[in-house]
């Protein structure tokens, strides 16, 4: 099945300034003790970089940048490099049931380059901005499928129709097909659907390969479609399909 990671490029003014972050979500239920998640930066340039990190909440009516820490809140990188931080968040006891949004920026800056009178100054190449969600209660997205169907011709396995997230939270969704009874469930991909969300199934399209050879054979047998939200991992769907 196809490989699926996220990695995020922005190209910015200046050819030699550009960050690569992964990943660039969080999706993790905030109550309790809270959840941490990981992020990598990588300095793909020729210059030493310095990465600076902040929150802001401009514009998000269901805010939890008070409830962050970030740390370091600065990264620096010599050519070539990657570095790592960390966001944790927790929400306060009592925080009503519901999705939470933060904004998170990044600024690359060039540091200053020595023994030049012309590059003595800091400049500002990248202004990266990242849209976190968290929520709190137990939220799940719900899926409601339109017109959906799916054929195997010449080992490219088509989609067709409508997905929709009509639940109270975003989610990232496994998709798998099986057999009757979901036997032999077969992972076909995921998908991350914001809330209230409409996507076309075509993204799930592929061309199969020898590994799913078991998929070709027996397709016709391949009549249910389950969905699973890959966070909590509890199915949020499962119903025979054309």
């Amino acid at each position: 099945m196809k490989n699926i990671f996220i990695l995020f490029f922005l190209l910015v003014v200046n050819i030699f300034g550009y960050v690569n972050i992964n990943p660039v979500t969080f999706d993790k239920k905030i109550d309790g003790k809270g959840e941490v998640q990981e992020y990598t930066l990588y300095n793909p340039t020729q210059n030493t970089l310095k990465y600076q990190l902040y929150l802001t909440d401009e514009g998000i009516e269901k805010s939890m940048k008070n409830w962050i820490e970030i740390f370091p809140t600065t990264v620096t990188l010599k050519p070539g490099r990657s570095g790592k931080f960390k966001i944790f968040i927790k929400a306060p006891k009592g925080a009503p049931k519901g999705e939470y949004l933060v904004t998170v920026g990044v600024k690359e800056i060039a540091l200053p380059k020595l023994n030049s009178k012309e590059n003595s100054t800091v400049q500002i190449l990248t202004h990266l901005k990242m849209d976190l969600a968290g929520y709190v209660g137990d939220l799940n997205p719900k899926i409601f499928l339109k017109d959906f169907s799916v054929t195997l011709k010449e080992n490219n396995l088509n989609f067709y129709g409508l997905i929709a997230n009509v639940g109270e939270r975003r989610g990232t969704l496994d998709f798998y097909l099986a057999e009757n009874k979901g036997k032999n469930p077969a992972y076909i991909g995921n998908l991350r659907l914001l809330k209230n969300e409409k996507i076309k199934a075509l993204k799930l399209n592929q061309k199969l390969v020898k590994h799913d050879k078991d998929l070709i054979k027996n397709f016709s047998k391949y009549n249910t479609l389950i969905i699973k939200d890959s966070l909590s991992k509890k199915v949020l769907y499962e119903e025979k399909i054309k």
